[in-house]
C-alpha cells in the first residue's frame, strides 16, 4: 500500500473545498463550480489549470475522466492554514522575471543572480525569456536567434545591400512564402519588378 503524507494529500486536492456534501473548485477567491462527485471536481480543476482559470478558453472536452476509476486518497476533513509547499515552487528561480532598469531605460531578464540582456520593449524581453525557458536556460540559444533590427529615420546607404523579406507581392498583394522569387498569383519576378518600378 502506498502511504501519502498529509502535505501531499493537501497538494493533490489543491483548489478544491468541501462544503457540506458538495465539492467546489476555488481559485483566487472565485468559485468555479460545484460538484457532487470528487472525481468530477478534480477533472474540472485540471481543465481550469490548463486554461489558466479563464472560462473563455475552456471548451467542452470528450476526454475520459482519469479520476473516475482511481482510488482517491481520503479528502482532508480539516484544512490547515498556510500555503501548500510546492505550489509556488520558487517561480522566480524557475521562470525568471522581467524587470525595468531606469538608468539604462531598458527591460532585462533576471534569473537568480544572472542578468540577461537589455531590451527596448517588454514584448522583446518576454520573447527571449520564453525562448530561454523552452531551451532550459541555455544561453547559446540567444546567439542563434538574434534578429536583425533596422533603425528607422536613418539615411540608407545606396551602395550597401540590405536584407529584406517580403511577405506580400508588391504588385497583386497576395501572400508570399519565404524565399519565393516569383509570385504564384500574378507570375512576376519580384526582384525585377522592384528594380524596374
Amino acid at each position: 500500500m502506498i502511504s501519502i503524507n498529509s502535505q501531499e494529500i493537501r497538494y493533490f486536492y489543491r483548489n478544491i473545498v468541501k462544503t457540506g456534501d458538495v465539492y467546489r473548485v476555488k481559485h483566487n477567491n472565485k468559485d468555479y463550480g460545484e460538484f457532487r462527485k470528487l472525481s468530477d471536481a478534480l477533472y474540472e480543476r485540471d481543465a481550469l489549470f490548463f486554461c489558466n482559470f479563464d472560462y473563455d478558453l475552456l471548451v467542452e472536452c470528450d476526454l475520459e475522466n482519469k479520476y473516475e476509476n482511481m482510488d482517491l486518497p481520503p479528502f482532508p476533513e480539516k484544512r490547515p492554514k498556510g500555503r501548500i509547499k510546492g505550489t509556488k515552487f520558487n517561480k522566480k528561480e524557475r521562470e525568471g522575471e522581467i524587470l525595468f532598469d531606469h538608468k539604462v531605460k531598458g527591460f532585462f531578464i533576471k534569473r537568480m543572480d544572472d542578468i540577461i540582456g537589455y531590451y527596448d520593449t517588454m514584448t522583446e524581453a518576454f520573447y527571449y525569456k520564453k525562448l530561454l525557458m523552452d531551451n532550459d536556460w541555455d544561453m547559446s540559444v540567444l546567439k542563434t536567434n538574434i534578429s536583425e533590427t533596422i533603425e528607422m529615420n536613418v539615411v540608407i546607404d545606396r551602395t550597401k545591400e540590405y536584407k529584406v523579406q517580403l511577405n506580400f507581392c508588391p504588385k497583386c498583394k497576395n501572400r508570399l512564402k519565404i524565399g519565393e522569387e516569383d509570385c504564384p498569383s500574378c507570375g512576376i519576378n519580384i526582384k525585377e519588378y522592384l528594380y524596374n518600378n
